[in-house]
């Protein structure tokens, strides 16, 4: 089949003529090269050309396009995607193996445009003008496999809007007395190709992509207006917005994880705008990564002057100090500070924010962090509204710091449990599966090893803190890193269908995340690992990837506990989690954020009970993991379930209350009991 069987037109035009269906469809699926010169594209154009597409692709047959550079985000990440899969294996294994139809072009424009890039049956290049005005000329070339060539040109761009919606016109030139005026198309094209045109500078994307590409797209954005979104405040936040200002502005507000604290907390510092006509906010967050999504929610609110105060010193201070003057001189009326707890205990910080000579306002976020012995001697007591947020504002071991919160913050004023938010559909019901795994001999000798360590050590009046925690350190690792827990992972995973498994969490041990995540591209999972090797760019690109569904499965192991937005989460399987409730707390919340696609989320716990062991150290692993249990369990609705899996194991022992002992009540008798033993 060539293009000597289509009966084409001269020209093709909105007003009588359907350009896709009309012109695009038949060259397409006839054709074996597709070249394009383009002042704009969008992946979606590849969407409205499926019916053609697939026939065009399943020829093997290869697209080049030439652009400007502004490409929407969307299309960069898919881009950048597409080529970085050529090198990295890992990456590769993510690419969804394509079946070329019409649905699946049409479905799922962004996936199909990395994996041609990765295919190499589709190439980039983005054309630069050098007198900084935009290239925007459109024409294009189709060849067939005897070497007939049909060539266009008109208003059309390669987007949605250029093929199916706008109002366009196309010339077509394919005629015998059209060969000159081809000829010169495909000359222009290949000079365009090879950056040999007079004008012009076309890159290689991947050359740019991260550097000249995302510089064009924030000067875009910047051209941009963005407007206020008006947030009306649910009836639990309204009372938080009562409580703190009631509290003269200062307090805690202890919310389960999901159910929108950042919000909340922006909707009360409006409020003390509102009253004060003023406000200079402080906003505090435990890591970097988290700075933007606080960004993106205080535009939401209506801020939009802001300073980033973490990294170099030099970098932020001279213009901190220049945001602080011109507030206190009455030249701005409200300014955001986003910084880090880290930066926060700096004296250079410390000092200048000092300066703030009113109306200012502090909101922690994740506050727990606030009680670290760096910033008890801070001067930010001198704001003038203060707000911790936390799903635990109790610090784990260290009833000091616990205590300095309350005395800085003042006290929890206001309350949003877990059990609430479910009924009321702030966070997503869900089912609890405990999965029982074992030890086997080689790491039952290594606990017994260190239980005797542990007790000559508890034993010796010599003995340090911090060599007790190292050993109670190791063995909880023993726990963590137990090979039955990956077999029966691996296992569960293996008989899965493997397109019915999407947006899925897998937490595991320190050292582990690469063994499982190669385990499960064996297995053609789309799998990604997300820890703290992977860069604060590269994350909200994985995590927009495992959004859309593109990345089936993330296994991390700190770095999705606190702040990190995955409201996709369908299911989560916990290998390893410290005894520390706010870990895995925070995890639980997580997983229970609502999204239009999910109705329940499914939690999966894989909880130690070593067989052949004596009495005393099945007691000892089963009392440190149990209080997790009790803590899910309360809330699940498979709660009875979930207890008749757990007790048969608990019973020959005499252990089944210990179902029932949630992580603070075991930490508060723990405390009574050392405080007996002290007095004795």
């Amino acid at each position: 089949m060539s293009f000597l069987d289509l009966n084409l037109k001269y020209k093709y035009r909105s007003a009588h003529d359907q350009i896709f269906s009309d012109f695009y469809k038949g060259c397409l699926e006839k054709a074996i090269q597709y070249d394009r010169a383009v002042g704009y594209f969008t992946s979606n154009s590849l969407s409205i050309l499926a019916d053609g597409l697939d026939v065009f692709l399943k020829r093997e047959g290869l697209i080049r396009i030439i652009a400007n550079p502004y490409l929407t985000k969307e299309d960069v990440d898919a881009i950048e995607f597409g080529y970085k899969a050529k090198e990295d294996v890992i990456v590769e294994s993510l690419l969804r193996p394509f079946q070329l139809n019409k649905l699946s072009i049409e479905n799922d424009a962004f996936n199909l445009l990395a994996w041609l890039i990765y295919k190499d049956k589709l190439q980039i290049k983005i054309a630069f003008t050098k007198n900084n005005s935009l290239y925007h000329e459109k024409f294009g070339i189709f060849y067939d496999p005897f070497g007939n060539k049909i060539a266009f040109s008109g208003s059309a761009n390669e987007t949605a809007g250029g093929i199916r919606d706008n109002f366009e016109k196309i010339d077509v030139f394919f005629k015998e007395h059209d060969h000159e005026r081809i000829e010169d198309m495909v000359n222009d094209f290949e000079s365009l190709w090879d950056d040999s045109t007079p004008g012009l500078s076309v890159i290689e994307i991947p050359n740019i992509i991260k550097d000249q590409l995302s510089t064009y797209r924030k000067g875009l954005k910047s051209t941009m207006t963005r407007t206020k979104k008006v947030v009306k405040p649910r009836a639990y936040q309204e009372q938080a917005i009562h409580a703190v200002k009631n509290n003269n502005w200062h307090g805690i507000l202890e919310m389960a994880t999901g159910t929108g604290k950042t919000i909340t907390s922006l909707l009360i510092s409006n409020e003390f705008l509102r009253e004060r006509k003023r406000i200079f906010l402080v906003v505090i967050v435990p890591f970097t990564h988290l700075a933007e999504q606080w960004l993106e929610n205080c535009e939401m609110l209506g801020y939009s002057q802001f300073t980033k105060c973490f990294g170099s010193k030099k970098e932020w201070t001279n213009t901190l100090q220049s945001d602080i003057r011109d507030f206190n001189l009455g030249i701005i009326e409200k300014h955001v500070v986003i910084t880090t707890y880290k930066t926060a205990a700096s004296i250079e910080f410390n000092d200048l924010i000092s300066k703030i000579k009113k109306n200012s306002f502090l909101i922690a976020d994740e506050c727990h962090y606030f009680g670290v012995k760096s910033l008890r001697s801070n001067r930010l007591y001198v704001m003038d509204a203060k707000i911790g947020l936390s799903a635990t504002p109790q610090r784990w071991w260290d009833e000091i710091g616990t205590n300095y919160l309350q005395s800085f913050f003042g006290p929890v004023i206001y309350e949003y449990d877990m059990k609430t938010a479910i009924l009321n559909g702030a966070l997503t019901e869900y089912t609890y599966q405990p999965i029982v795994t074992h030890l086997n001999e080689d790491e039952i000798q290594r606990y017994e090893q260190l239980t005797k360590k542990l007790i000559h050590l508890y034993g010796d009046e010599k003995a340090n803190k911090e060599e007790i925690s190292e050993v109670n350190r190791k063995r909880s690792l023993i726990i963590s890193k137990a090979e039955s827990k990956k077999d029966l992972l691996f296992s569960i995973l293996k008989e899965k269908n493997r397109e019915q498994v999407s947006h899925t969490l897998i937490y595991c041990a320190p050292g582990e995340v690469d063994l499982i995540t190669k385990k499960l591209s064996e297995l053609d999972y789309r799998v990604h690992r997300f820890n703290s090797e992977v860069s604060l760019k590269n994350r909200m690109k994985i995590l927009e990837a495992f959004d859309r569904g593109s990345i089936q499965i993330l296994v991390a192991i700190k770095c999705l506990d606190e702040g990190v937005d995955v409201p996709s989460t369908r299911e989560a399987y916990f290998l390893a989690s410290t005894s520390n409730p706010r870990e895995f707390v925070q995890r639980r919340g997580r997983i229970l954020r609502t999204h239009p696609n999910k109705n329940i989320a499914n939690i999966y716990d894989f909880i130690v009970f070593p067989n052949n062991s004596n009495e005393t150290m099945f007691k000892s692993i089963a009392s440190k993991e149990l209080p997790r249990f009790a803590e899910f369990t309360q809330y699940a609705i498979n709660n009875y379930a979930a207890r008749e899996t757990i007790g048969k194991y608990l019973k020959p022992y005499h252990l089944e209350y210990l179902m029932d002992k949630l992580p603070w009540e075991v930490y508060n008798e723990f405390q009574i009991m050392e405080g007996n033993n002290e007095n004795e």
